[in-house]
């Protein structure tokens, strides 16, 4: 076979190829059939959602369907079915165990904040309280002092 010369679809013998007008026609309508067939294996993807309300997202129906993301986001009635299904799916337990715990966190940061202010507040007070009582010592009289104490700068007995 000459590279000229246009090759015949296999198992199809030459004569019984179709005319190129036909030919045109013929490729038309088989896209048309395959758009079909790719919108009714996104509508069987989606009914299978529904019923099971598992948790999806684009990537997921789009291999499921057997199509691309891009032709999932363009046409607009299947995004929307999408974006309302992942609406109404329960949250995950993982995802309610992260939302408890940080939870705990944030009430374990309170108190921690609660804490120090109480610590930074009992340590000013204690500072507070130690000057007055430096204060008091220092006014005491040395006659106060009593007969065994030595007074400053007195010799020894």
């Amino acid at each position: 076979m000459l590279l000229d010369e246009p090759t015949p679809r296999a198992g199809v013998p030459r004569d019984a190829l179709p005319p190129v007008g036909d030919e045109q026609d013929d490729v038309i309508g088989q896209a048309r059939r395959r758009a079909e067939l790719v919108r009714d294996h996104v509508e069987q993807a989606l009914a299978l959602a529904e019923q099971q309300g598992g948790p999806f997202d684009f990537l997921s129906l789009a291999s499921a369907a057997h199509c691309s993301v891009a032709y999932l986001r363009q046409h607009r009635e299947f995004a929307t079915r999408i974006r309302a299904l992942q609406a109404t799916v329960p949250q995950d337990p993982e995802d309610e165990r992260c939302r408890a715990l940080r939870g705990r966190l944030v009430r374990a940061e309170r108190r921690a904040a609660a804490l120090q202010a109480a610590v930074t507040r009992l340590e000013e007070e204690n500072a507070r309280l130690r000057d007055r009582l430096a204060a008091q010592v220092r006014s005491v009289p040395v006659a106060r002092l009593g007969p065994g104490i030595r007074r400053p700068g007195a010799p020894l007995r």
